[in-house]
């Protein structure tokens, strides 16, 4: 292949997303299975942040964090470069001769500004970068115990709240959310006053149960829905899930993962636009704490570290509240609690400020886009001036 017809085809790759996209779609297809089929949660959660950027990219056009517009100027210099020796060997006149020191001043003048332009581009892309990074999920280790338990083990760590420029905001915040979860979620719903706000939630919801056939009870009516059908029909503008506490005894936190992970990723296709916030199971009180059975804080945080991985710092968000109902051990305060699990009704009052101190507006998430338009901006003017100086 010459190098026009690597020009070309680079041209191509870059303004057609949509076919990086499906390229995306099969390496991810490659990366959610091992040699052996098994389901590998390291590389799933890759999988899922690496195609909730490229499907990003091709609906916004803004596939340009990972491509240099520096070395695409220079390939187009270069190749440009190239055809005009040529053609300069084969046509070459007595005039272009003359000029020919006063169009490489001109040129000198154009390539720096482009240059400029292209560093103020890589510059935003650099800081961009680095605040995504800083708000990915952060976790606080410690010495783990030893678990015998086929269900979980202890995380060595606790995942902490997604670091980010959160906004205060008020009840009409909540209007076009949408909150999934069992029966912590339930008392979210009877008792923080987020009327505007839809519930589906049950006693004893699972993960593995939110999305079958059977239904969650839609608070607003008392009737069983198809929560699949909801999430297609009607848009959000946040999605709130808070699902494990029922799940302690079932299966393992590696199956809890792997279906957290199935049910993010449909969620997120469902509802392109939505801010997804994954919230921690709080704690229990130290006498439901019970160390010869999976119901049990350790557990528990097994859970939340798992499902706090797919927070991204962009559209999906941890949300962890138990420091503001345990105790410094980390078990619930028997004083805010009837059963040791659930939460008198006055205390949701704390809950509901809580989720009021970490709102996201999507102008806050349009910047990152603006940032990638301005070097896809900076990139495309360095062509074009490429061209211009042949």
């Amino acid at each position: 292949m010459n190098r026009n017809k690597m020009k070309t085809f680079l041209e191509i790759i870059y303004n057609c997303p949509f076919l990086l996209l499906l390229i995306a779609s099969g390496f991810l297809f490659a990366l959610f299975f091992d040699e052996t089929g098994v389901f590998n949660i390291d590389k799933s959660i890759a999988a899922f942040r690496m195609q909730n950027e490229v499907e990003t990219a091709a609906i916004k056009e803004e596939n340009t964090q990972n491509f240099d517009g520096e070395a695409f100027a220079e390939e187009l210099h270069s190749d440009n470069g190239t055809e005009e020796a040529t053609e300069n060997s084969q046509h070459k006149t007595d005039h272009e001769v003359e000029n020919a020191g006063i169009r490489k001043k001109n040129g000198d003048h154009k390539e720096e500004e482009i240059k400029q332009k292209i560093d103020i581009a890589k510059l935003g892309i650099e800081k961009n970068r680095e605040k995504e990074e800083n708000r990915a999920t952060k976790f606080e280790e410690y010495t783990p115990v030893s678990i015998d338990s086929r269900y979980y083990s202890d995380a060595g760590k606790v995942a902490l709240t997604t670091a980010y420029d959160y906004v205060l905001e008020n009840e009409s915040y909540f209007n076009d959310a949408v909150f999934l979860g069992d029966s912590r979620t339930l008392g979210i719903s009877d008792y923080a006053g987020l009327d505007g706000a839809d519930f589906f939630c049950d006693n004893g919801m699972t993960i593995f149960k939110l999305l079958e056939d059977k239904g969650v009870t839609y608070q607003k009516t008392g009737k069983k829905m198809d929560l699949k059908e909801v999430l297609q029909e009607k848009s959000y503008g946040k999605v709130y899930i808070m699902l494990g506490m029922n799940e302690l005894g079932y299966g393992n936190t590696a199956m809890y993962m792997k279906q957290y992970l199935k049910v993010v990723s449909q969620i997120r296709e469902w509802q392109p636009d939505a801010v997804i916030y994954i919230m921690a199971n709080l704690h229990v009180s130290r006498e439901k704490n019970n160390m010869e059975t999976e119901f049990n804080n350790i557990n528990i945080n097994d859970k939340n570290v798992a499902s706090a991985r797919l927070a991204n710092g962009r559209d999906i968000f941890y949300l962890d509240c138990n420091p503001l109902f345990t105790d410094e051990e980390g078990y619930l305060q028997e004083e805010l609690t009837f059963d040791g699990v659930h939460l008198y009704a006055q205390n949701y009052e704390k809950w509901r400020n809580f989720l009021f101190e970490h709102g996201v507006e999507k102008k806050s998430q349009e910047q990152n886009a603006d940032v990638n338009a301005e070097a896809r901006s900076g990139q495309k003017e360095a062509a074009h001036g490429a061209d211009e100086t042949e």
